[in-house]
């Protein structure tokens, strides 16, 4: 029986499995996601389907991805009077959402050690996301809140914030939890915007560029570019460049916000010799 699937502490640490047990708090997510009768539901890293139960009560149709055959297999069982309920064993990381209709609306409760690999591939397929309701540690979720001059503020807050606007729904006390985790939580909103705000640059250059920005926090924004040396940028073209976009020269990667980073790529990217560019780096 599903109730009797038990899993190992050795495999609950390699996954960041962690299992929501407050019903209370299960109900304030699937409130924060406001689904309307006719949506489709996603829901990433079901476990033993405290959220999933909701879910399917409020959802037309709701795919659930579960990494964990054990949990999988449970989960098939439990819904298999359900037929709006579709249990999917795959690798949340690297599963092909293009397979599932369009728009998504995903909500879900985020393995630790597996949640940013797992957000940065659904952005992959952003267009095909309404919006997504998800928990994080609350430390993570502080970056992704994190706002220009700040602590927290990193390469991470801007990619997010560059491709979705983002909002702080609720705390939750790792007491909710089974084990209970080290640290509290957080359920973060986020939309992708329908198109980018922002001025328009290539978006692999712009990866890259905020990157190589914040790859010293402690350094100057000129000089951390000065030293990507493959880009083959000079103090002359960077020194007018900060001029025209009224930069100070001193000005470091966490005073910059989003708008000002979009402009300082698409600037920076047409000083490039032709057919160059930035390769592609995963932000941390």
């Amino acid at each position: 029986m599903y109730g009797h699937i038990k899993s190992t502490t050795r495999h609950r640490k390699r996954l960041g499995q962690i299992f929501l047990r407050d019903p209370l708090v299960i109900e304030q997510i699937v409130m924060s996601a406001a689904l309307t009768p006719h949506e489709i539901v996603l829901e990433v890293g079901p476990g033993r389907g405290a959220l999933t139960g909701t879910l399917s009560q409020r959802a037309q149709v709701l795919y659930a991805i579960e990494i964990d055959e054990r949990y999988a297999d449970g989960l098939r069982q439990r819904f298999a009077s359900q037929p709006h309920v579709h249990i999917v064993h795959a690798d949340a990381r690297q599963y092909d959402y293009a397979q599932l209709p369009a728009p998504l609306v995903v909500v879900a409760n985020l393995p630790y050690s597996m949640g940013l690999p797992i957000l940065r591939h659904l952005f992959v397929f952003r267009q095909r996301l309404s919006r997504l309701i998800i928990m994080l540690q609350k430390e993570v979720a502080a970056r992704f809140l994190a706002q220009p001059g700040t602590s927290a503020y990193s390469a991470l807050s801007v990619f997010f914030q560059y491709y979705a606007v983002i909002r702080n729904c609720f705390e939750v006390s790792r007491h909710a939890f089974t084990p209970v985790p080290a640290v509290d939580s957080t359920v973060l909103s986020l939309t992708p915007f329908a198109a980018l705000p922002w001025p328009s640059a290539p978006e692999t250059f712009f990866l890259s560029l905020v990157k190589y920005a914040f790859a010293h926090r402690r350094k100057t924004l000129r000089a951390n570019l000065l030293a990507v040396s493959h880009l083959g940028l000079t103090k002359m073209q960077l020194a007018e460049t900060f001029s025209t976009l009224q930069f100070q020269e001193n000005i470091r990667p966490q005073e910059l916000h989003i708008w000002q980073f979009a402009q300082l790529a698409a600037a920076l990217h047409g000083l490039l010799p032709q057919g160059k560019t930035a390769g592609r780096r995963q932000l941390q």
